[in-house]
């Protein structure tokens, strides 16, 4: 087989369920084949005679295991059911097809029709994969970016996701983080406040009685009637949960933080629905605080938190694994880079309405967080 015939085959393997045509699904396994050299474009396809044994609906595992097969078993698998070319679809390839199945898929091969339009679909799979190779699509750089792409994800299957697993994460390791990380798993006590914030205390005092008798509905109208602060006013004054120090509980770098004075007034009222019983001074302004909620300080145990704990040593010890593999490529084999060479390299502007990734950076292909090619793909979870 042609190098550009088996980039194909791989390509069309990989998207085979996206062409419009009835394919099977065929397995990486079946893109691996080896098969002589293909004949000439618009040579005939050569079908092997169909028996009834080969289209007979299955009535057991559709495969065995080689290790195991007979001498007779594996003659059995290797009689051809259709020649395309010089590709001979086998019974041996159409079971393995199946037995790359689902259970629940693999069930409805038992009807003998089903079972026909599989093995017709190997056939049409492999009509496409000649026609597209005598067209010249194996030279195309789509697919060989696609086949590169292929074999890089198979390489990290096989050589990481199938020996890095949850699994290999140990309770010791789990624990050793826990221990180290406690404050991860802990939330501190938090508050919510409302406030109506005016421009004198003359103002916060004239209105603090009736802030004080004020329901929670009450005292959002009034600080959408009243409160100078525009943030919030619209939101009745809700300044939302808060710890000690004025911020969420995981708060970003950009959050701004509740006004101390403000923090210290509301963790000191008692009763959720509580209100101060004088203004609070914020700057050159003056607060009416109303506790609206509060929550008690948690902290979840080793074992409520050992799945999420595990779940990050494994992505984290599968991407050590690979930087560590691919840090031994580059001395094994030291890239000649000449980076003095990107800066006359120039981007167009992307077309109105282009989406864009979260760094601001415009969506140049692929799908929104699409990795470019290389060894740091996203373990399936």
């Amino acid at each position: 087989m042609s190098r550009a015939m088996r980039k194909l085959r791989l390509v069309l393997l990989a998207a085979a369920m996206g062409t419009g045509v009835a394919l099977a699904q065929p397995t990486m396994e079946a893109a691996t084949m080896e098969a002589p050299t293909m004949q000439p474009r618009g040579a005939t396809m050569e079908a092997a005679t169909v028996t009834s044994a080969m289209v007979e609906a299955p009535t057991q595992a559709p495969a065995t295991p080689a290790a195991v097969r007979s001498e007779a078993d594996e003659a059995r698998r290797a009689r051809v059911y259709a020649t395309i070319g010089d590709v001979r679809i086998t019974v041996g390839r159409i079971e393995d097809e199946i037995a790359a199945m689902s259970p629940f898929l693999r069930a409805r091969y038992r009807d003998a029709a089903k079972l026909r339009e599989l093995a017709d679909s190997l056939v049409r799979f492999e009509l496409l994969a000649r026609e597209a190779e005598g067209a010249g699509y194996g030279d195309r750089q789509v697919v060989t970016r696609s086949v590169k792409q292929a074999i890089v994800q198979n390489l990290i299957k096989t050589e990481f996701d199938e020996r890095i697993t949850r699994e290999s994460v140990t309770a010791e390791e789990v624990q050793a983080y826990y221990d180290a990380h406690a404050e991860e798993f802990g939330r501190p006590e938090m508050v919510r406040a409302s406030h109506v914030l005016l421009a004198t205390r003359e103002e916060a005092q004239a209105l603090l009685e009736e802030a004080r008798a004020a329901d929670a509905r009450q005292f959002r109208e009034l600080a959408r009637r009243h409160s100078i602060d525009t943030e919030t006013k619209l939101r009745g004054g809700d300044l939302r949960y808060f710890t000690r120090n004025g911020l969420p509980a995981g708060a970003r770098e950009d959050d701004t933080p509740v006004d101390p004075a403000i923090v210290e007034a509301t963790f000191s009222l008692g009763d959720v629905g509580s209100v101060v019983t004088e203004p609070i001074a914020v700057g050159e302004h003056w607060s009416l605080v109303k506790l609206t909620g509060r929550r008690a300080a948690e902290q979840r145990t080793v074992e409520q938190a050992s799945e999420g704990i595990r779940l990050r040593l494994w992505r984290e010890k599968r991407q050590h694994a690979i930087d560590e593999f691919v840090d031994g490529l580059r001395r094994d084999h030291p890239p000649e880079i000449h980076a003095d060479r990107m800066r006359p390299i120039r981007l167009d502007n992307p077309p109105p309405g282009a989406a864009s990734l979260p760094n601001g950076h415009p969506q140049v292909g692929g799908s929104p967080g699409m990795h470019a090619p290389g060894m740091h793909a996203a373990p399936a979870e």
